[in-house]
């Protein structure tokens, strides 16, 4: 037998025993991997959790109302007069700027001659206090003197009424020509003209309408019903445009219309994000404040069967949780089921869990 075909025999007899050994070592590698995945075991879930909390809440329905103003007005003439000049709508103003002006001429030449009856008097009163001086003097020569005296000290006193009543006259011809300029009762702006430059405008003639953009409040008239549940400087949700705030009720007047049978309810706003005519609705309570479990909205997961929710147990593990719901108030709703205050239930993440997996909390509420 030739060498090539001794050696080639030699390779055809061993490869038997190597293909073996190689069998052996992939079944020990795939030991090895799965010991490791026993060992570490499977991932665990990432979870935002909050906790389970005892709140008081109400049942609410919710009423319409509006952002208004507490200082709109439609500022008037105390003149009568053509008006020659008129503040702009969008100007703002501040607390006794002028908003229009009326022609005021006539009243300027009243001021004038007031004054200059003002100054004749003043002048006549400085002559007599000068006689009565000399006058004085003479009357203790004669009995003249002593005549004269005395009338001229009755004309001192006319020209000193005369001149108070000169005085008062030039004071009433200035305060017209002050009030032929209608000023601004607060801050506030412009929003409207209710008449334009070159008409006449009546005394009490509307000519402007002023609004103070910041100082608003939420207004609705609210049922009769709700007067035993709403009290002064309690703190109701407002909601408008996808957002919402708690406002403190400012007045609750508790006499209803006699047709409507509501009532007049306002609400300050702690902040200005809304404007001035924009809608709301008010979430008025109907009953009176009780003490339930809530938790957070996210915690919830709605499907057809039914409500629940995956609370954290001291494992690690989601635990699901049947639920009923109940009251809503913001971001938080009354739940029933088995749970306590202080439990961890997950908010982020509950979507896909399967009850007892492994979960780890990355955020939110701790214990």
């Amino acid at each position: 037998m030739c060498a090539d075909a001794l050696i080639g025999h030699e390779n055809r007899a061993v490869n038997p025993a190597l293909k073996g050994w190689g069998f052996v070592a992939l079944l020990l590698s795939l030991l090895l991997v799965t010991d490791a995945m026993a060992a570490g075991g499977p991932r665990a879930a990432p979870v935002v959790v909050d906790l389970v909390s005892e709140r008081m809440m109400a049942p609410t329905v919710m009423v319409a109302g509006s952002v208004v103003s507490r200082l709109d007005a439609e500022v008037a003439a105390e003149m009568a007069g053509r008006l020659v000049w008129l503040a702009e709508v969008g100007d703002r103003v501040a607390r006794g700027d002028k908003l229009a002006q009326i022609d005021d001429v006539s009243r300027r030449l009243e001021v004038d001659e007031a004054r200059a009856k003002e100054a004749q008097v003043k002048a006549r009163l400085t002559f007599l206090d000068k006689e009565l001086k000399r006058l004085r003097s003479l009357a203790k020569q004669n009995n003249a003197a002593r005549t004269m005296l005395e009338q001229t000290e009755s004309d001192r006193d006319v020209a000193r009424a005369d001149l108070a009543a000169a005085r008062a006259r030039v004071q009433l011809a200035e305060d017209r020509v002050a009030r032929s300029a209608p000023r601004a009762p607060f801050d506030g702006t412009v929003v409207q003209r209710l008449l334009e430059p070159g008409e006449w405008a009546d005394s009490g003639a509307k000519v402007v309408r002023l609004v103070n953009t910041e100082q608003v409040e939420v207004r609705a008239m609210v049922p009769l019903s709700s007067l035993r549940f709403v009290s002064q400087g309690a703190r109701l949700r407002v909601l408008a445009n996808g957002e919402q705030q708690l406002a403190r009720v400012r007045l609750l007047v508790p006499v209803g219309d006699l047709q409507s049978r509501l009532m007049d309810l306002r609400l300050d706003l702690d902040s200005t994000q809304w404007s001035a005519g924009q809608s709301v609705r008010i979430a008025v309570p109907t009953a009176q404040a009780v003490k339930v479990l809530t938790v957070h909205r996210d915690a919830v997961v709605l499907r057809r069967s039914g409500s629940y929710l995956y609370r954290v147990n001291g494992e690690n593990r989601a635990e699901r949780v049947d639920v009923t719901l109940g009251i809503a108030m913001g971001d938080y709703i009354q739940v029933s089921g088995a749970l306590a205050a202080g439990d961890r239930v997950i908010t982020v993440g509950n979507e896909r869990l399967r009850p007892g997996q492994l979960v780890s909390v990355k955020g939110g509420a701790r214990e």
